[in-house]
């Protein structure tokens, strides 16, 4: 998939990447019920997006408003036949995302954490949509950012590029206080469920605007 307004992210970003992940989940209730000590959040999670970002460039598209990359958008498009590659990626970076909670704390229980919460990291529900849909891994802007239009430039050209194809994109959150902006850019809710640490998971799905006939 290929969004011509937008910055594809190369490797050489991906320390910049890694921040602003780290920086923008810091407080998502996702992460604060997997990691509940700040102090170990910090230490932590620039490990697991590292792992996150190396594994999802084997099989998304990854875009960000300029190489500073202050903003980003992932974005994983079932329809370009990635399975093996996405299945391959996926065992070997758990694999290594555990190892590295393993180093990161001896007790064993952020790791342990991470089980449980598998389900809220998985995105298995997408999976019920088919083929025509275009799912957003991440989508986040650095809080420094944030009233300066660059959520906007990232999303816009990627629904844009939905409709012209006909094609629903889907995406999901932890954090209620989310919804309301993904209602103004036409999400609605498909389905949602609560798991482990009393957590609710909302998938939200975007049906496109101009279908193809």
């Amino acid at each position: 998939m290929f969004i011509p307004d937008l910055y594809p992210i190369k490797r050489e970003d991906f320390d910049a990447v890694v921040r602003t992940l780290t920086e923008c989940f810091y407080e998502d209730p996702l992460y604060c019920a997997l990691i509940p000590s700040d102090s170990q959040r910090a230490e932590i999670l620039p490990d697991v997006f590292d792992c996150d970002a190396n594994e999802i460039a084997q099989y998304c598209d990854m875009y960000a408003e300029s190489p500073a990359v202050n903003g980003l958008i992932m974005l994983e498009d079932p329809a370009e036949h990635k399975g093996i590659r996405k299945y391959l990626a996926e065992r070997y970076f758990a694999y290594l995302t555990e190892q590295r909670l393993s180093e990161d704390d001896e007790s064993g229980q952020v790791a342990e954490n991470f089980r449980k919460g598998k389900d809220f990291l998985s995105s298995d529900w997408v999976k019920r949509l088919g083929e025509n849909v275009i799912h957003i891994v991440y989508f986040a802007v650095r809080r420094a950012f944030h009233g300066k239009g660059i959520a906007h430039r990232l999303i816009s050209p990627v629904l844009a590029h939905a409709d012209e194809q006909g094609i629903r994109v889907a995406l999901e959150t932890h954090n209620a206080a989310n919804l309301e902006i993904y209602r103004h850019y036409g999400f609605t809710l498909f389905d949602s469920f609560t798991g482990a640490f009393g957590l609710k998971e909302y998938c939200l799905l975007r049906e496109p605007k101009n279908k193809k006939e």
